[in-house]
This record gives structure tokens, sequence and C-alpha cells, in this order.
């Protein structure tokens, strides 16, 4: 699972899942989508964090610790999701709403800002997940071809932080590379590394459903995987780290 803090909770597709028509409404009113995901989440930050604060104990952060991490350690679990898918349609249709002061408009407006409110109680009383050593999602790997013996192929990658108890972050988004006869494929992770990361993870494969890790052991930081012979069939790709406990108002829920 994702961190909070690894970036947008859902996308375009998400909402559309949720209303078929979002797209549409909102390009014929002029209404940035991705601009309402971004407020969305910053409203659902805001409310997570006063939930955090007044739930301090001893198994959470204390206040000036919250306060410092934030968001950092709290994962996208299904229910926050939906929170946010319900949280981004209200605003839209809002919008919508007041830009023509069509009654469609606010039927779905007050519809999506009741299942918001209903999803937001659900999400709290399942509990906020959060992880203890949180280790975010990698940016893009870059892909370069090195001269070696090799038929040519094209190659899809993705690669993950570990943390030093192997937790992987998130997975990057996809790059792709195509390479010709006498070369193979060469990744680097590259950017600044988390403060805990100890190494990477590389998935390769030659499509984006049939990636597969080809390092037994994470690499080290700064160092490159190169295809040496053909890909093997590693561990499938994950996607992130899951909660290590729950924050439910003052219990926490152990996961498992």
């Amino acid at each position: 699972m994702a961190l909070f803090t690894d970036g947008p909770i859902s996308s375009a597709k998400d909402l559309q899942e949720y209303e078929a028509s979002v797209l549409t409404d909102a390009n014929a009113e002029g209404i940035d989508v991705v601009a309402k995901v971004a407020l969305a989440q910053q409203d659902l930050a805001n409310e997570l964090i006063l939930f955090l604060l007044r739930r301090a104990s001893l198994r959470d952060y204390q206040p000036d610790v919250r306060r410092s991490r934030g968001l950092a350690d709290v994962v996208v679990t299904d229910a926050l999701r939906q929170w946010h898918i319900h949280k981004t349609l209200a605003m839209v249709y809002r919008d919508a709403y007041n830009n023509q002061l069509n009654d469609r408009y606010q039927g779905k407006w007050n519809e999506y800002e009741e299942l918001a409110k209903g999803s937001s109680r659900t999400y709290f009383q399942l509990g906020v997940g959060v992880v203890a050593d949180p280790i975010p999602r990698a940016t893009t790997p870059e892909l370069t071809s090195v001269p070696g013996n090799s038929a040519g192929a094209t190659f899809y990658v993705v690669a993950t932080w570990v943390n030093s108890t192997g937790q992987e972050g998130a997975p990057s988004a996809y790059a792709q590379l195509s390479t010709s006869a006498g070369e193979v494929l060469a990744v680097v992770l590259t950017g600044i590394p988390p403060q805990n990361a100890v190494g990477w993870n590389a998935y390769v494969g030659a499509s984006p459903s049939a990636v597969t890790r080809q390092n037994d052991n994470p690499m080290g930081i700064g160092t490159s995987w190169i295809m040496s012979g053909g890909l093997i069939s590693g561990a499938s790709l994950t996607m992130g780290q899951k909660p290590a406990w729950f924050i439910v108002d003052h219990r926490v829920i152990e996961r498992g």
C-alpha cells in the first residue's frame, strides 16, 4: 500500500468508477479535476492530523513528534481512498452547481457530500493504519543500454526503496526502454534516497503486468542493475507497506 505522502490517493479513473460522467461534467464547467483531487487530499490531511493529535498515545507519537512527522507514516487503505473519492466528487459538483445553479449538479453535490461524511466515519471506525518505519515511493528509475550479448527487446521497469527490515515502499511509475542487438538493459534509481533506505529493488519484465524482481538482495544505493543473460522469474511486484497497527479512537487494534 502507498503512503499518504506518496502522491494523489485516487485518480480520475477512480472518480469515473463512482461517477461515469464526472470528467465530462467537469470539462463542460471548466473545472480542474486534478486540482480538486489535490484540494480534497489536503482537506483529508487536516482532519487526519487533528484526529491523530487528539489520540496521541504510547503507541502513537507524542504531539510534537506527530506534528514534525505529519502523515508520512499513514498508509492509504481502501477506506481512506473511498473517503477521498467521495470528497473529491463533492468538490467537483459543488463547483459545477455554483457555476450554473443547476439542480442536477446540486443533487450530485449533496449526494457525494453525504457519502463523504459516511465514508469518513467508516474510515475512522476501521482505524488509521500506520507503519513504524515508513519508506516512501521510489522515483521513476533511469534506463540505459550498455554493450552486451542480447538480441534486443522492449523492457518495462519499476523500482522500490527498501528499509532496514526488508520492507519495500510503493513501486515507482513504470519506465520503458527498447534495446537493440548487442545491447543489454541497465537500470539505476537516482534522486535523493530516503534517510532510512538501505537499498533498492528492480522489477523488470516484457510487459507491465509481467515484471518480477531481478535481484536476490537489495542493491546498494547508487549502484546499477545490469541484465546478465535473460530475465529471471523472481518475486512478484509488491504494492508497498501494510499497516503495522491501526489507531481507532483511544484504542490500538493490532494487525493480524
